[in-house]
């Protein structure tokens, strides 16, 4: 069995970040605003959530885990700003 680890993945062809923070299957979406989606599972726990246009800078005011998801954006060593 492969153990999950939580990450955030960049891709620059798209300026978007996905940051995995579960294994479990999306069960669906909820769209805070143009740039922000929160995947959830079947139980409603948060799995990852998506970043769009994150080279301006990303607002994580109202994201969930929040701690953890600008810790794993940091990780990524891209500078990317954060605003709360």
């Amino acid at each position: 069995m492969v153990r999950f680890r939580q990450r955030a993945e960049y891709s620059e062809e798209s300026d978007a970040l996905y940051v995995h923070l579960s294994g479990a299957e999306v069960a669906r979406s909820k769209q805070l605003d143009d740039a922000r989606v929160i995947d959830v599972s079947a139980d409603g726990a948060v799995v990852g959530i998506e970043l769009l246009g994150v080279g301006g800078g990303v607002d994580l005011s109202d994201i969930p885990h929040r701690a953890t998801v600008e810790k794993l954006i940091g990780e990524l060593g891209l500078g990317i700003r954060i605003f709360a």
